[in-house]
């Protein structure tokens, strides 16, 4: 029988991401191969290509120190005469030039990822079916060895059905299993600080202060929790390509002030100094883009400079050039090798298992900020120098100079003698209610509505209504539609929808039902007031 034979043969894989080689190698295992090797570094390829004589080749394009295409070029002078070594390619490089380069320089076939392993595995028996026929054959007539692939071809397809079933059922475990490995530490290490100090945070057994300490370690493995979940949830929207981006004009300059109040106390804290240079004016400077998207991607650059800098100061720069404004983020912290460079956008990408350990994060902010940074037309790039720190550079449209501005500028502070400005809370969960309140109840007058037909209702009736927190799922009427209605009765008051939900477009739906902005549950305190704060002084001129 000729599958014992093919199932014998050698197999190279060529990757330089180890989580690659471990499906791969894996979903080979399953398929009963039996001789397999691999290598992450494409300068060992020779050497063992010398001592192991690969009967087929799987090789990744894109890969530090050689290119796929080097390593085609070199394998060249080592194939002998009248022998065939088939080799796949696997990449995630989608260009039409690298498909003809990659042919051209010899491979046999190509492959882009994400790849579905069924096919994988039947490319790769009939490499391995066309190598056995070539050896078996010799210098056959071409028509005869095409109407042997063809043959091969049809006693594959009376198969695939049942492989099909079976290598899908296989491969989606072992997926899913690598998977898991990636996010296992990263949600299980915060909610081991949850579950273990939330029993002793209420243990009179333990004093005030140290009470305190477990409630702050509640709070940052809370977050981190938080974080890791929302990592994992751009990263799938932006590889899937759902992630919505709305457009609408705002001051960049205003958007770094931010920035700027949100980390100078973590810098102060660690004892470093955050430096922002950008000119008084840049305030007044508009751009049509995606606001949200340009916070994250300041927010993931900054968490990850202040993670890396454990000395010095940090940078944020801002200038504007003829067609892009230009953003950088730089730091004087342990900087990245030169090697590591290539791969720090990837995702679950961090520079070494020594980086790894010493440094918590899930190894998809730089690929998040990439993602988002080419959804709005610019570029980032990164310099770094091992032990001096790292300057990340990226650019998004220039659209114009608005000196005359009636975009708001966050200044001053809200006037505590003067009467404390009415919020209309929508939210029916008591425990949601009560956070609001509690956080909210020093500076505003709460009012509360416990479903959307009672939020219409209130808005109508009491005039002196200046900003509504709408909850999206409440009983009797939905936000959405309570949104719509209130903004019949009165246009301009803000409305900012609060929701747990996580499916693709729902803040496009916020933002076409009236709703003025759009926020993630669960909200923390700063971030709620500061936008409250935003919309009161830009709509209703409270300082």
């Amino acid at each position: 029988m000729i599958d014992p034979t093919l199932k014998s043969s050698n197999i190279l894989i060529i990757d330089d991401q180890l989580a690659n080689i471990e499906v791969l190698e894996g979903f080979l295992l399953m398929q009963g191969y039996t001789s397999i090797q691999t290598t992450a570094d494409p300068r060992k390829v020779i050497r063992i290509y010398q001592s192991f004589a690969p009967d087929l080749i799987l090789l990744d394009l894109s890969m530090p120190h050689l290119s796929g295409f080097e390593v085609l070029q070199r394998l060249k002078p080592f194939v002998l005469a009248n022998t065939y070594v088939p080799i796949l390619v696997l990449t995630a490089d989608i260009t039409k030039e690298a498909k003809q380069r990659a042919l051209s320089e010899g491979a046999s076939d190509f492959l882009i990822k994400p790849f579905d392993l069924v096919e994988v595995g039947l490319r790769i028996r009939n490499l391995l079916y066309t190598k056995y026929l070539v050896q078996q054959l010799g210098n056959q007539n071409q028509i005869l060895e095409d109407k042997v692939k063809e043959r091969t071809k049809a006693l594959e397809q009376n198969n695939f059905e049942l492989i099909a079933a079976r290598d899908k059922a296989e491969a989606s475990n072992k997926l899913k299993t690598a998977f898991m490995n990636n996010i296992s530490h990263e949600i299980r290490t915060p909610l081991n600080g949850i579950l273990g100090f939330a029993p002793m945070a209420i243990d009179p057994n333990f004093s005030q202060s140290e009470k305190q300490e477990f409630l702050e370690i509640l709070n940052l493995s809370g977050k981190r929790l938080m974080q890791t979940i929302t990592d994992y949830m751009d990263i799938s929207l932006l590889t899937s390509g759902n992630m919505d981006v709305i457009i609408k004009e705002f001051a960049p300059g205003v958007l770094v002030d931010e920035i700027q109040k949100h980390y100078l106390s973590l810098c102060i804290k660690k004892g470093i100094s955050l430096v922002i240079e950008k000119q008084d004016a840049f305030n007044l400077v508009a751009v049509k883009s995606d606001r949200s998207f340009l916070k994250k991607i300041l927010s993931h650059l900054m968490d990850n400079a202040l993670k890396f800098t454990e000395k010095g100061s940090i940078s944020i720069g801002v200038s504007v050039n003829i067609n892009f404004i230009e953003f950088y983020v730089k730091d004087t912290g342990c900087g990245v090798s030169e090697e590591a460079l290539s791969i720090i956008f990837e995702h679950f990408s961090q520079e070494d298992e020594t980086t790894t350990r010493g440094y918590e994060g899930n190894g998809l902010g730089l690929a998040i900020v990439r993602g988002m940074v080419n959804i709005l037309g610019g570029k980032i790039t990164a310099e770094s120098v091992k032990g001096s720190g790292s300057t990340f550079t990226f650019t998004i449209p220039w659209v114009e100079d608005i000196s005359d501005s009636t975009l708001p500028l966050i200044t001053g502070d809200v006037d505590t003698n003067a009467r404390r400005p009415i919020i209309l809370v929508a939210e029916d969960e008591p425990y949601s209610f009560l956070f609001f309140e509690l956080a909210l109840d020093k500076d505003y007058e709460i009012i509360r509505a416990e479903d959307g037909e009672e939020a219409v209702e209130l808005c109508t009736l009491i005039t002196d209504i200046q900003l509504v927190l709408m909850d999206l799922k409440m009983p009797k009427m939905n936000g959405l539609l309570a949104t719509q209605q209130i903004k019949k009765i009165r246009k301009n008051l803000p409305v900012i929808a609060l929701t747990a939900y996580a499916e693709t477009g729902i803040r496009e739906k916020c933002l076409e039902a009236g709703c003025d902005e759009y926020m993630t549950k669960p909200v923390g305190k700063m971030e709620l007031l500061e936008k409250i704060q935003e919309f009161l002084i830009s709509v209703n001129g409270i300082v």
